[in-house]
């Protein structure tokens, strides 16, 4: 019975395993270059890749991500330079909510992780 039951659990492994790779096999991947946001102040070059490694879930940004089989949109593409029907205007979803970029890494911080950078020249750079 205890061979069975070990079988038929590295059976039931290994099939869950075949599951979660097709699943994955064609999802979408994030970009490999960094994406770079011109303004007035300094470019701020976004790297998919660090907030993956910290963890960072693609939908906290993504928040209206929903079909997953397609790629999801930019920021610009909702939050444009001044407020458009109630969305936030791309500065403050970049500096003033808590779950702005700003206020992730805050919140990193005093987690006691390993956070970005906090202040204007950390992120914008001339």
């Amino acid at each position: 019975m205890k061979k069975f039951f070990i079988g038929f659990m590295a059976v039931l492994f290994v099939a869950s395993m075949l599951v979660v790779t097709m699943v994955y096999a064609g999802a979408i991947k994030a970009p490999d270059k960094p994406i770079v946001f011109e303004n007035r102040k300094g470019a701020v070059t976004f790297e998919h890749s660090i907030h993956i490694k910290a963890g960072v879930k693609c939908q906290q940004c993504h928040h209206m991500w929903k079909d997953t089989s397609k790629a999801p949109k930019g920021c610009r593409e909702c939050h444009k330079a001044k407020k458009t029907g109630g969305v936030p205007k791309l500065y403050k979803m970049a500096h003033i909510s808590k779950h702005s970029c700003k206020g992730c890494h805050k919140a990193f911080k005093k987690a006691g992780k390993k956070a970005g950078p906090t202040k204007c020249s950390g992120c914008h750079k001339k």
